[in-house]
């Protein structure tokens, strides 16, 4: 499931065109901006800690009733905002990358959940969903996109359920981000 996204450098500069706006690689335990329900963009590290499970950065919407996130879902929501994200597909050794944006370069608000952790301070974790059509034959999760519609409904009172239409999403085959020394070209340029 999700384990990078991309965001603002700059959180001030979150409101500016994404053209405009130089972005950073985030990944689990990495430090991020989320919206809280004040409107303020509060830094997080990506990352629920769990004794015996070490950092959660994923909580399934569909588990939410679980002690585990009960608490959280029910008074610390937010919005994480993503420029855009990465999923991996096929056999190990051989995976390929595919990044996930809005088709006109909006903000992707991911919904998410907060704690304040006594040794890193406030940590999020993001929520996922099933995927819808676009995302499934790539992996069967997907981060919980809320819709501008829903946004001040997410954070002041929840969802009960995330379905983002296939239509809202873009994919293209990336190289991956993750790697040292990136690749010059997407392995299906040599066939």
């Amino acid at each position: 499931m999700c384990n990078a996204f991309n965001t603002v450098k700059k959180p001030k500069s979150i409101r500016k065109a994404i053209d405009e706006v130089e972005s950073k690689l985030v990944r689990r335990t990495n430090q991020a901006h989320v919206k809280i329900p004040t409107g303020e963009l509060v830094p997080m590290k990506w990352g629920f800690q769990r004794k015996g499970l070490g950092v959660v950065n994923n909580t399934r919407s569909d588990n939410l009733e679980s002690p585990m996130w009960k608490e959280a879902i029910e008074k610390r929501r937010c919005l994480i905002p993503a420029l855009s994200y990465y999923e991996w597909s096929g056999p190990k050794g051989n995976k390929q990358t595919h990044l996930f944006q809005s088709p006109n370069h909006d903000y992707l608000w991911i919904a998410g959940l907060w704690e304040e952790c006594p040794k890193f301070g406030p940590c999020f974790s993001m929520l996922t969903t099933e995927a819808n059509s676009l995302v499934s034959p790539i992996h069967h999760r997907m981060p919980a996109i809320v819709t501008a519609d829903h946004r001040k409904k997410f954070l002041f009172d929840g969802l009960e359920s995330f379905n983002l239409a296939p239509e809202l999403l873009i994919t293209q085959r990336v190289a991956n981000p993750l790697l040292k020394i990136k690749p010059s070209h997407i392995q299906d340029e040599l066939f």
